[in-house]
């Protein structure tokens, strides 16, 4: 975990913790929420026993779509003190077309079924490997959201071990910092990982980077321009790079080029010298002046399933609509879970 973070999220709203200490989030259960109260219309529930009373965000999938995991605020997550906001990751497996009871990915999990990952700290943004036996993941300070480290948990011999940080990891390019954020990688191959980075005095709000593996050496960081990353909070989300690299859907709350306001769904488009366009709206069909967040492909690339909540809360349930709704993705071909970059390490 990070030291003294700084607390800066500007475009954000402010929504006052235990304690009287203001962390600013985009949305809160028990925030005043504005804009749109209902979701968008061409899209459903996941239902139970995905959703609950809880808030839930950031849902990912296993290469035969058969294993889901996810951020839940639900009952049997890890108290975080300073903070009545628990958010831990939940997996859940489909059994003949059903969705089962999630499991909590915490102390009193079997290693042989999953890892011990979830602590008093907020875990989010998870995502399985494509062979299954590698979590990806961000953990945060409570309350916190400007304060993530990217981590990795490993299955061994059909064990899981412990988590590391990223920067502990000989295999993966070192670029958790002591302040600031880093969060939600999309590994294009073993050479190309985009990220999402906010870092004071060097980014915006939240941008997006990409890092390099050149001649066997992880190089420095890059962001991918000011046309993509706007002011406000631009970031992307697992699979939401195409398998040709040119398209890239971002999660954004700028406030221009046709926003519906608070977090929309957008697509930046690579132009015929690789320079990364500003984004497009995806529209109505998806968007709407409440909560968009983080949307994943399913596996097959037909189904586009994310979160949905009345603006400034974060009183989210998962929910699902068909990639063919959406005029933008009608050709958009994702690039699947994230592939195994410690596979051939030994553990």
């Amino acid at each position: 975990m990070k030291n003294n973070p700084v607390l800066k999220l500007a475009a954000l709203p402010v929504f006052v913790l235990a304690g009287n200490l203001s962390y600013a989030m985009p949305g809160m259960h028990g925030a005043e929420g504005h804009g749109a109260t209902e979701p968008p219309a061409a899209s459903k529930s996941m239902g139970a026993p995905i959703n609950s009373p809880g808030s839930e965000i950031e849902i990912t999938y296993s290469a035969d779509g058969k294993t889901a995991i996810f951020v839940s605020t639900r009952e049997g997550s890890v108290e975080s003190p300073g903070t009545p906001y628990n958010f831990d990751i939940w997996m859940s497996h489909n059994v003949d077309g059903v969705w089962q009871e999630p499991v909590h990915l915490g102390p009193e999990i079997d290693p042989a079924v999953g890892p011990n990952i979830n602590t008093a700290a907020w875990e989010l943004e998870p995502s399985l490997s494509d062979d299954g036996n590698v979590i990806y993941f961000t953990r945060y300070e409570p309350g916190n959201l400007l304060s993530g480290d990217l981590y990795v948990v490993q299955k061994v011999n059909g064990v899981w071990q412990s988590a590391r940080n990223w920067n502990d990891v000989p295999e993966l390019p070192g670029i958790n910092t002591p302040t600031g954020e880093e969060h939600c990688p999309i590994i294009a191959s073993d050479s190309l990982i985009y990220f999402n980075y906010s870092q004071p005095g060097v980014t915006q709000e939240s941008d997006i980077w990409k890092v390099e593996k050149k001649d066997g050496v992880w190089q420095k960081p890059v962001s991918l321009g000011a046309k993509i990353n706007s002011p406000q909070r631009d970031h992307m989300h697992w699979t939401g790079l195409s398998k040709d690299g040119k398209s890239l859907v971002v999660t954004s709350m700028r406030t221009d080029l046709g926003s519906r306001g608070g977090h929309d769904m957008w697509i930046s488009r690579q132009d015929t010298r690789g320079e990364w366009q500003e984004p497009v709206n995806l529209g109505d069909v998806i968007n709407t002046a409440g909560e968009e967040m983080c949307w994943t492909f399913t596996p097959d690339g037909r189904s586009f399933t994310g979160s949905w909540g009345p603006q400034n809360t974060f009183d989210t349930d998962i929910r699902v609509i068909s990639k063919e709704e959406i005029p933008l993705l009608k050709d958009f071909d994702p690039i699947g879970p994230p592939p195994n970059l410690l596979r051939n390490r030994k553990g």
